[in-house]
């Protein structure tokens, strides 16, 4: 984990000091968010979260360049589920979500080619969220990743963006808050990792105005299981995982290119 913040700390320090021309954005958008875990009875949640967008990329023609990406996102989405109990036992609600991810990029970019650039990137970034289905049953995660894709940018006043690539969770973090709900030892799980996709298409139609669309995805496999006393009557002791999940972000944006 130490490592991982080093070169996130590393890629952002270069990039800012780089004397090379650069871009920032800044926007704002709404994502429609799901969850989904693979259990018995099954648990879904979704529905809108604000976003607001932060970037940075150097603007060279071509060669090695720096960036970055960030976002802060917030919303309450529907809940439906069940309880821990035995048997488990339907409920719906609401989910309130906080968080934000913030990314290092790496990229190399060919030689512009019919008005357009085309980079391929690397990039490492963490995720943090916190997932809040009662008052006192909560969740927080840490998630740090990999990313490897190519984008299409343009030069030009006008003209379409698009870029598509795989994703990888290296490490993964998850405090359910066990002793909250009356569960001991407070102790903290780890998701396991898997690979999911992301894409992105949008078109600037104005020297400095651009409106994006994206999906975006973590894929998590089941988590260790933890074996937990319970001194709460309505839930058993026993082992407690993380069950395998899947998260999906499709959001649309509209950001103010400083060129």
């Amino acid at each position: 984990m130490k490592f991982i913040w080093l070169a996130l700390a590393g890629l952002l320090t270069v990039s800012i000091g780089t004397p090379a021309q650069a871009q920032f954005r800044l926007g704002g958008g709404v994502e429609y968010f799901t969850w989904t875990e693979d259990t018995s009875p099954s648990v879904k949640e979704s529905g809108p979260l604000l976003v607001l967008h932060l970037g940075y990329l150097q603007r060279k023609d071509r060669g090695l360049l720096f960036g970055y990406a960030g976002k802060f996102y917030y919303g309450d989405v529907d809940y439906e589920g069940a309880t821990l109990s035995e048997p488990p036992i339907p409920i719906a609600g609401t989910t309130r979500y906080t968080g934000t991810m913030q990314e290092a990029q790496l990229r190399y970019r060919l030689p512009p080619n019919r008005g357009y650039w085309l980079d391929v990137m690397g990039a490492a970034g963490i995720d943090f969220w916190r997932r809040e289905l009662s008052s006192v049953q909560r969740e927080d995660w840490r998630v740090a990743f990999l990313r490897l894709g190519v984008e299409m940018d343009t030069p030009n006043d006008q003209g379409f963006i698009l870029g598509a690539g795989v994703k990888y969770p290296i490490y993964t973090w998850e405090d359910p808050h066990f002793s909250a709900i009356g569960l001991n030892p407070d102790t903290t799980l780890e998701p396991g990792k898997d690979w999911s996709v992301y894409a992105q298409v949008g078109y600037r139609f104005r020297r400095n105005w651009q409106v994006v669309g994206y999906v975006d995805s973590f894929r998590f496999r089941e988590s260790n299981s933890a074996l937990l006393v319970s001194s709460n009557p309505d839930l058993q002791s026993g082992g407690y995982f993380q069950p395998q999940s899947t998260l999906y972000t499709w959001g649309i944006k509209l950001e103010y290119v400083f060129r």
